[in-house]
């Protein structure tokens, strides 16, 4: 209570003594103020300045956090480029390789194929030759047929013409004077003539002058038991001896001219 009312009448009743104290401090201050202004605002100035390069420290920072991420956005973006583009070249790699598997596949097809083929164009050649082969074959047997069923005609006309002939000597030597023999007539004259007289009567009967060919025909000959004329002749060249057919003289039958005569 007392001290409230010292502080109120103290603080209600200016003390010069105080105001003194009071004038010289701030006075004081005043001068400590003044003097200390220039370092104050050289500090202030550095605060400032010190500030500023925080600022733009700050600011180099976020720039170069930003073009880092956005360094790291764009590899990113490289990054799934070239992850997007080798998974690319791998899948083209594959179906390349795939596609290269198919064509090899599809060569060695078509390389059998073309074997098949060769081996059947071959097989098919070979048959053709073989074909052709028995064609000419069968053509040249048909020919030879041909010929010899030209022959076999042939030779029976001339069979036929033969049995004719042989026939018609046969009804003519029951008339007069021929007689059979091994599928041969034989006319013997009972008129004497020269070789050549009695060649032209035989070609006139449509015959010739007897040909001895065998043995047998030379013993049929010898029983007419006479001088007869035979078909052998020197008459181109003397000393010579040849038949009537052009065949030249063997020494078979020699013996048999001691008893039948010629030319």
């Amino acid at each position: 209570m007392v001290c409230h009312e010292e502080d109120h009448r103290y603080g209600n009743v200016p003390d010069p003594s105080a105001k003194r104290v009071e004038s010289k401090i701030c006075s004081d201050e005043d001068r400590n103020v003044a003097a200390a202004e220039p370092g104050i605002k050289r500090y202030r100035l550095a605060a400032v300045i010190l500030g500023l390069l925080c600022v733009l420290q700050a600011a180099l920072i976020i720039f170069l956090l930003l073009s880092l991420f956005s360094e790291r956005d764009e590899f990113k973006r490289t990054n799934v480029d070239v992850e997007a583009g080798f998974k690319n070249l791998t899948e083209e790699r594959d179906d390349l390789k795939r596609k290269l598997n198919n064509s090899v596949s599809e060569r060695d097809a078509l390389k059998r194929t073309n074997l098949d083929v060769e081996a059947g164009f071959k097989n098919l050649t070979e048959e053709r030759d073989d074909l052709k082969r028995k064609l000419n074959n069968s053509v040249s047997e048909r020919d030879a047929l041909k010929r010899t069923n030209l022959d076999v005609e042939a030779g029976f006309k001339t069979l036929t013409e033969e049995r004719d002939d042989l026939k018609r000597k046969l009804n003519n030597s029951a008339q007069g004077g021929w007689e059979y023999f091994n599928g041969s007539f034989y006319y013997i004259s009972s008129i004497e003539k020269t070789w050549q007289q009695s060649r032209d009567d035989c070609r006139q009967k449509g015959a010739d002058l007897v040909i001895i060919n065998s043995k047998e025909e030379q013993d049929f000959t010898r029983k007419f038991k006479k001088s007869l004329w035979i078909g052998l002749t020197d008459s181109e060249t003397e000393g010579t001896w040849k038949w009537v057919d052009g065949t030249p003289l063997t020494t078979r039958f020699t013996h048999f001219y001691h008893s039948v005569h010629s030319n």
